[in-house]
């Protein structure tokens, strides 16, 4: 890991303007509001990656409860952002190490990654990450109108 470790925390509605940065599009008041109301995504928890008093970086994370009474618990690490000038930093290999660390992935909890198709992320093979499995999206229809 190249830069010294970013300060991790959960997202709040100060960040908003950041967000809009990471994002390059969106409303600065709307990312205040999703970061702020838990009923926008039950579940999830957003994140910021801070460094050197920066917003850096932002993903989210959602927790799954397992059925099965042996499974581990799992969360989805989804909605990571980097800025531009922070790919190649180590940002990612940070975010990880702390998921590791400060939430038990990988020893108490399953991590389920998600990445765009066609894309596998360099830090996914740094910390082990395998596929499997296959992710299938339902698109939310324009008037929603389902088919």
């Amino acid at each position: 890991m190249d830069s010294p470790a970013p300060l991790i925390r959960e997202a709040t509605a100060d960040d908003a303007g950041a967000l809009r940065e990471i994002y390059g599009a969106g409303d600065v008041e709307l990312f205040a509001h999703r970061v702020t109301d838990r009923a926008t995504a039950p579940g999830t928890t957003h994140y910021v990656a801070e460094a050197e008093g920066r917003v850096t970086a932002a993903f989210a994370l959602t927790a799954l409860g397992r059925l099965r009474p042996d499974g581990k618990n799992r969360l989805i690490l989804h909605e990571i952002k980097l800025r531009p000038n922070a790919r190649g930093t180590g940002i990612a290999e940070h975010i990880f190490a702390w998921l590791a660390t400060s939430l038990g992935v990988g020893t108490d909890r399953e991590l389920l990654a998600l990445a765009s198709l066609g894309q596998r992320p360099s830090t996914f093979d740094k910390f082990g990450l395998s596929e499997s499995h296959h992710v299938f999206r339902w698109p939310v229809l324009e008037g929603g109108e389902p088919r």
